[in-house]
């Protein structure tokens, strides 16, 4: 698509009755990448850049539930290199959401809230149950013999895709429900990500066979966190979701559709933006593609113990998915 011809203004000096045309430029929505940076948005301003520069592609909604299998992820759909660190230095207040969730995560007890026992009924919570599925899928849990293999397995140097198949076991939003959206600032991480999961795998962990006098036992020695997004324009229930009003100088004013295209405020011009604002750029220009964001993996000690009963083991059989034939 052509740019559209640049607007103009007439100003006329007070000494001077003729009009003098200044152009007054249209804002394009591929200027936004240009107005985070000045706003000090380096990864926002990252990300939405690799959207623009790639092949046209629409993810589908299994795909960004994270029905799908990420091993087949090509390398131009993934933005992959985001430091998990990031999310405290470019958002205090997203920090501090995250280190209280991490702490949980390392929390050495049986009773962790992430990976454990449900307190006070002695079940197995849905993150245990789990990380047992995995074992069970590596071929360390028998459910036949309701036992574990003996051994000391170590997947710290797998990347946050690997983990995503072979050891991760649960998961949590930040950022996601209605008030958050209305209330976290608008930084970094709110332009890169708005909502997303952290996601926790077992990186370090080893296994003990029963014996006539003991019980299968596994100690967790770390375990490893991730950020798991999608980036797409996707619109729930038909809805066109606003993403602000934009201007080349002052960045973005609210997120909320006020109902107008543009409004003026602080002497600058913002322009509405909406999802359907990048579908209708790749409808026209055969560019922009969705993303799979997965940042690094941040390792974190602990030391859980688990010994399971032959109550643990029926019950897993019971609760747990079927092996899916490979």
């Amino acid at each position: 698509m052509t740019a559209p011809a640049p607007l103009t203004t007439q100003l006329t000096p007070s000494s001077d009755k003729t009009p003098v045309e200044v152009p007054v430029d249209e804002f394009l929505i591929t200027d936004i990448p240009g107005a985070m940076r000045k706003m000090g948005w380096v990864q926002a301003a990252r990300l939405m850049q690799r959207w623009f520069d790639g092949k046209p592609y629409e993810m589908t909604i299994d795909e960004k539930e994270g029905r799908l299998d990420v091993k087949q992820l090509t390398p131009e759909k993934l933005f992959d290199d985001l430091e998990f660190d990031w999310l405290n230095s470019a958002s205090p207040h997203t920090g501090e959401d995250v280190k209280a969730l991490l702490e949980k995560a390392a929390y050495a007890s049986q009773y962790n809230e992430l990976i454990g026992r449900a307190k006070g009924l002695n079940q197995l919570a849905p993150g245990l149950l789990q990380f047992m599925t995995r074992l069970r899928d590596l071929g360390i849990l028998d459910q036949a013999s309701m036992d574990l293999k003996t051994g000391e397995y170590d997947f710290s140097s797998m990347s946050a895709q690997e983990l995503e198949v072979t050891s991760q076991y649960n998961r949590r939003s930040i950022g996601t429900d209605k008030w958050a959206r209305i209330t976290d600032p608008l930084d970094d991480v709110y332009g890169t990500l708005g909502g997303f999961s952290v996601k926790f795998a077992v990186t370090k962990f080893s296994t003990v066979s029963k014996t006539k006098k003991t019980p299968a036992t596994l100690h967790i020695e770390e375990i490893g966190c991730y950020i798991r997004d999608t980036y797409e324009f996707l619109n729930d229930s038909s809805n066109n979701q606003p993403l602000g009003y934009w201007s080349f100088e002052s960045g973005v004013k609210g997120f909320s559709a006020l109902g107008r295209d543009t409004f003026e405020a602080d002497g600058q011009l913002y322009h509405k933006v909406t999802n359907d604002s990048f579908n209708q750029y790749r409808a026209l220009h055969g560019k922009g593609g969705d993303l799979f964001v997965y940042s690094t993996v941040k390792k974190l000690p602990t030391s859980i113990d688990f010994r399971f009963m032959s109550a643990d083991f029926g019950e897993f059989v019971a609760r747990a998915k079927p092996m899916v034939a490979s």
